[in-house]
């Protein structure tokens, strides 16, 4: 492998003038320069041989060697392809690695599973920034074989994943991921750990999609009663509901009335209420 330890400031700001590279906060490019926080990811992910990884966001490729190390395949997404050439570099001598230059938020997964011939994989990556929630989320609802995840992501979107019912950080994301998987905190990354230094710290979350769920039980309106439920979370759910969903008032309060609560908000709601409510709302189409 051509480089050097990127556990180091130094070798990772003199690879990306090499490579031309100006970190963008827009692309979320904050490098990891600490091996001890690959020691905890590879613990919680439980790295071993027989496992298929996706990472997307693979950047200069520190947790890419790692996982190329400890795993059978290891399907690399990086959108900047100017670190593409640098991955190529590091990485080109693994046979157990492809890289793909693309943007994870537009690109179809199902095209790794269906070409590489795998039954499941799980995803072990430092997201970028920018799409770490949205694309979880994405992920569960699409690609059900993708069977865990592990990953970093900034503190604020772990507090969201991880929130309780009731609380100001609980949202459509925390319900849609709750009714899929189980979810844990597993380790706190101070911004210390990255360069640039970020204004933020972050997070590793543990995620086990769940193969019986509520969410695929309640049917497929669930998704889309959830995103209606809190587009306007200071209003009384029943009103929320009969707006996002373009429904007859009368029809919602008799569904709300099923798990009483006709007199909630969308964040007081557990992903069962939700999934129970959808039910309701289910059994009285037509």
């Amino acid at each position: 492998m051509a480089g050097g330890d990127l556990s180091s400031p130094a070798v990772t700001r003199a690879l990306l003038e090499r490579a031309g590279v100006r970190p963008s906060r827009a692309r979320g490019q904050n490098f990891l320069i600490d091996s001890n926080v690959l020691s905890v990811i590879e613990r919680i992910a439980k790295l071993s041989i027989d496992m298929t990884v996706i990472e997307v966001g693979a950047g200069l490729g520190a947790l890419t060697e790692l996982l190329a190390a400890r795993c059978r395949f290891v399907y690399a997404l990086e959108s900047d392809r100017r670190l593409v050439g640098i991955l190529e570099e590091r990485l080109g001598d693994r046979t157990n690695v492809r890289l793909e230059h693309a943007d994870a938020g537009r690109f179809d997964f199902e095209e790794l599973r269906s070409t590489g011939g795998f039954d499941t994989a799980q995803m072990v990556s430092n997201l970028p920034y920018s799409i770490a929630g949205s694309l979880v989320v994405d992920c569960l609802i699409k690609y059900p074989w993708i069977e865990a995840y592990t990953v970093m992501i900034q503190r604020e979107v772990a507090d969201r994943m991880t929130a309780m019912p009731g609380g100001r950080d609980y949202s459509a994301a925390t319900v849609k991921i709750k009714s899929r998987a189980s979810i844990s905190r597993a380790a706190e990354v101070s911004r210390n750990c990255f360069y640039p230094r970020p204004a933020i710290d972050s997070a590793i979350v543990r995620i086990d999609r769940l193969p019986d769920n509520i969410a695929e039980s309640a049917g497929p309106g669930f998704d889309r009663l959830v995103t209606a439920a809190f587009s306007q979370r200071r209003k009384k759910l029943a009103n929320s509901l009969a707006s996002g969903l373009d429904a007859d008032p009368a029809r919602i309060k008799a569904a709300l009335s099923t798990i009483g609560r006709e007199q909630s908000r969308a964040e007081q709601l557990s992903p069962e209420e939700f999934a129970t409510l959808a039910e309701a709302l289910a059994g009285t189409e037509g």
